[in-house]
C-alpha cells in the first residue's frame, strides 16, 4: 500500500464501520433492532471483536496488551478508529494514544467530556477508564504501545530530560495515577499528518525491519511535539507540584539505583528519611524497596538480553554485591533465574 492508497482507505468505511453503521440505524427502531439483533451470529461476531452492548460477552471491561501483540518489547499498533462503533467506558493495560486526523470525536473520562478537534493528540496511560465517541465520517487514528515499548524511547537521553513527555511517561510508569491524560493541540501541521501517515504504512505493510523504523518515527513524532507544541499541552492533573515531585523521585531512583539509598534520597531531597518513605508511599502506592528492586530487575534484563555480561557482573552493574541475593531477586521478579531468562531469549531468536 502506498500513501494515496493509504488515504483513500481512511476515507472509505471499513467492514466493521459498515456493521456499526448499520447497527446505529437498526437502533431507531425498537422493531428493526429487535430483528437485527437476531439476525447476528455471536460467534462470528466474538471472532471479528465486535463491541455490541447488548451481547455482554462482546463487552471487554478491560483492553488488554496480548489483545493485540503477543511480544510488548515490540507492543505497538497503528490503525483506524472504527466510525460508528458504541461508546463505552473501558481502560487498557497500555499507554493508548490518538490523533484526530480529519473531524471530531469525543471522549469522557471521571465523568469529564471533552471534544477533540482535527490535529489534537491524546495520550492515556494504563488503567484510565475513559469513552471515545466517533459518530460521523471522522478520521481518528489510535496509536497502542507497550510500556515496555515507551520505557525504550524514553531510555534515549534527548528525551529522557524535564519536559512534558517525560514527566507524564516516567510518572504513569513507575508511578500511580489517576484519570491521567495528556493532550497537545497541533491544529492543522502537515508534517506531522505526514509522520501519522508513514507510521501507518509502515505498521500495515511490515516491509524488512519495519519495528526499528516504526519506532525511530514514533521518536520523531514526539520530538515534533516537542519543539513545536510543548506550551500547548494540557495535562489532567490537579496538583502540578505533587506530579512534578513525583517524577524527580522516580527519576533519581532510576539513575541512581546501582548505589542509592533511602536515607540518601531522603537527604537529595532535603526530607527525613522517615518523611520520605512516606511520601513515596502515598505518591506512588508502592513501597521504596519495591520501587527500587523493579527498576534494577528492569536494567538487568535489559543487560541479559543485549550484553554477554555474566551473571555476576550483571548482578554487580544493578547494585547487588552477593550473586546469590541477585539472582533470589531476579527470579522474584521474573518467574525465572538470569540463566533461563536468558536461555528463554535465546530460543525465541532460534524460533524467530
Amino acid at each position: 500500500m502506498n500513501e494515496i492508497e493509504l488515504i483513500q482507505s481512511l476515507h472509505n468505511y471499513n467492514d466493521a464501520e459498515l456493521f456499526y453503521q448499520r447497527y446505529q440505524e437498526a437502533r431507531k427502531d425498537p422493531a428493526r433492532f429487535d430483528a437485527f439483533l437476531r439476525s447476528l451470529d455471536l460467534q462470528e461476531c466474538l471472532a471479528k471483536h465486535y463491541v455490541i452492548p447488548e451481547f455482554r460477552e462482546t463487552m471487554p471491561e478491560a483492553m488488554r496488551d496480548e489483545y493485540f501483540y503477543s511480544d510488548p518489547d515490540i507492543g505497538m499498533v497503528i490503525s483506524k478508529h472504527n466510525c460508528f462503533s458504541p461508546v463505552f467506558q473501558h481502560f487498557h493495560t497500555y499507554f493508548e494514544s490518538f490523533y484526530v486526523f480529519e473531524g471530531i470525536c469525543i471522549q469522557e473520562i471521571n465523568g469529564k467530556r471533552q471534544t477533540l478537534r482535527m490535529g489534537d493528540f491524546c495520550i492515556l496511560p494504563p488503567g484510565v477508564s475513559h469513552s471515545i465517541s466517533v459518530q460521523d465520517s471522522s478520521i481518528v487514528i489510535n496509536m497502542i504501545n507497550s510500556s515496555k515499548v515507551i520505557e525504550n524511547v524514553f531510555k534515549n537521553p534527548l528525551f529522557y530530560r524535564n519536559n512534558v513527555l517525560s514527566d507524564f511517561f516516567v510518572r504513569n510508569l513507575h508511578f500511580s495515577a489517576q484519570n491521567n491524560y495528556l493532550i497537545f493541540h497541533t491544529g492543522n501541521d502537515q508534517e506531522l499528518k505526514d509522520l501519522i501517515l508513514q507510521m501507518m504504512l509502515e505498521y500495515i505493510n511490515r516491509y524488512q525491519e519495519y519495528e526499528a523504523i516504526l519506532n525511530a518515527y514514533f521518536s520523531i513524532f514526539f520530538g515534533k511535539l516537542l519543539r513545536y507544541y510543548e506550551n500547548t499541552a494540557e495535562i489532567s492533573d490537579s496538583d502540578a507540584q505533587k506530579s512534578r515531585l513525583s517524577y524527580e523521585i522516580s527519576q533519581y531512583i532510576q539513575e541512581n539505583h546501582r548505589s542509592t539509598s533511602l536515607s540518601e534520597i531522603a537527604e537529595h531531597f532535603g526530607y527525613s528519611e522517615e518523611y520520605m518513605s512516606r511520601l513515596i508511599r502515598q505518591l506512588s502506592g508502592r513501597k521504596y524497596s519495591d520501587i527500587l528492586a523493579d527498576s534494577r530487575m528492569k536494567h538487568a534484563a535489559a543487560l541479559l538480553k543485549s550484553t554477554n555480561l555474566t551473571v555476576r557482573e550483571i548482578a554487580y552493574q544493578v547494585g547487588y554485591e552477593n550473586p546469590e541475593n541477585f539472582i533470589r531477586s531476579f527470579r522474584k521478579h521474573n518467574q525465572k533465574t538470569p540463566t533461563e531468562y536468558r536461555r528463554s531469549l535465546d530460543a525465541e531468536k532460534q524460533i524467530g
